[in-house]
């Protein structure tokens, strides 16, 4: 969860519910595209030196006013606090996904103190291309597969709450709260909501 967003548009922006433009391939190495790339990165990392240990899991460029389909994903994420391998995708697409399911907590630096219980596929497969311009595929699993969904849903306008439907899981959790309820996985049966209305206030809708 943020503590400083200076660099994130507000929750209520309409970057935010739009999709994102597909970047093209012959501009993947241009420059205005690794300006983008390095405002992600900073905003990824803040002012420390050490990128071994970004600030956050994932990112996408609309997160931060950039209507381009570039995201951030941290593919070492476990969950729990761990980091330490942020990668560069540029035009995600999941192309397959796994029938079976399971729930985990969410948050993000969008939406504000609110966070919840989402369900996903356990594990995807995704194609994309480098910062470089070389198209890959990779599949993950687990935090990780959850990180890149989150993410690539971003790119289509759409944010994790949209994915809740029992409004019992959609949770308030403020700053200083947040290691808490994500380490000890006390979000599983979290005491403080977020009633539907109270969101949709903030998105202005």
């Amino acid at each position: 969860m943020p503590q400083k967003r200076t660099h994130f548009v507000k929750p209520d922006d309409p970057v935010l519910s739009k999709s994102a433009a597909a970047v093209d391939l012959g501009q993947i190495t241009s420059h205005e595209i690794n300006t983008d790339i390095e405002k992600m990165l900073h905003t990824a990392y803040g002012e420390q030196t050490d990128r071994t240990k970004p600030l956050l899991v994932g990112l996408a460029a609309p997160q931060i006013g950039i209507s381009k389909q570039i995201i951030l994903v941290d593919v070492a994420a476990r969950g729990k606090g761990e980091v330490g391998n942020l990668r560069v995708y540029v035009n995600p697409e999941i192309i397959w996904k796994s029938k079976e399911k399971s729930e985990w907590y969410e948050g993000c630096y969008s939406t504000d103190r609110v966070c919840g219980i989402v369900s996903r596929p356990n594990k995807i497969k995704i194609k994309a291309y480098t910062r470089t311009g070389n198209q890959i595929e990779e599949e993950h699993e687990g935090y990780a597969a959850r990180i890149f969904q989150h993410e690539i849903d971003h790119l289509h306008g759409i944010e994790f709450i949209s994915h809740i439907t029992d409004d019992d899981k959609l949770h308030w959790v403020k700053d200083d709260e947040f290691a808490y309820y994500r380490d000890k996985e006390v979000w599983r049966n979290w005491p403080k909501k977020c009633p539907r209305k109270k969101w949709e206030a903030i998105k202005g809708l």
